[in-house]
């Protein structure tokens, strides 16, 4: 039984209509004949999106953990000026980690208070054990740039002093919180 032709170009038709879509998704290539031995070739794009990160941590390592420096005065440490070291964390983990390249390393807060005495953040005097991550200074920034390409990977432990002026601070526990800050410039 012959078939007509018109018939096999319908279903050849109908063929080609599902298979278009398939053809249509991927880059191909179709050789035939001498020019198969160099082959068929098709390509492939790749990509890897890395959104920016920082990541920076003072204190104590665990979500939530606020770390205290503490300074506290002995009863001749409190009648003489000074600089003293802190009795409770004097030295604090620092860390900062980021792929940004140069980040920003800002601190703000807020004089201590004891009622309505106050002492200036001004007297706490604070060196870190590396350069390249450096205190920022309180309510002030500094430029943290990256240790390689701009990947930013820093540590350091930052040491506090207490600069004690006996005439010019009353008895109290003064307190306050500083907040720092890692961000692009």
């Amino acid at each position: 039984m012959k078939k007509s032709c018109s018939a096999l170009f319908v279903k050849s038709a109908i063929a080609l209509a599902l298979a278009a879509p398939m053809l249509a998704s991927a880059e191909s290539e179709l050789v035939t004949g001498a020019a198969t031995t160099a082959g068929a070739d098709a390509r492939l794009n790749f990509s890897v999106v890395i959104p920016a990160f920082i990541s920076l941590r003072v204190g104590a390592a665990g979500a939530g953990n606020v770390d205290t420096v503490e300074f506290n005065l002995t009863d001749a440490q409190a009648a003489a000026n000074g600089s003293y070291a802190a009795t409770t964390n004097p030295n604090v983990a620092v860390s900062l980690l980021s792929n940004v390249g140069n980040v920003t390393l800002s601190s703000l807060g807020a004089p201590l208070t004891s009622g309505a005495n106050t002492i200036p953040l001004s007297t706490i005097a604070v060196t870190s054990d590396n350069a390249a991550l450096p205190h920022p200074g309180f309510n002030t920034s500094t430029t943290v740039n990256p240790s390689s390409g701009r990947i930013v990977n820093r540590n350091a432990t930052w040491s506090f002093a207490y600069n004690h002026d006996a005439t010019t601070v009353g008895d109290g526990t003064y307190t306050t919180q500083v907040t720092y800050t890692a961000a692009r410039p």
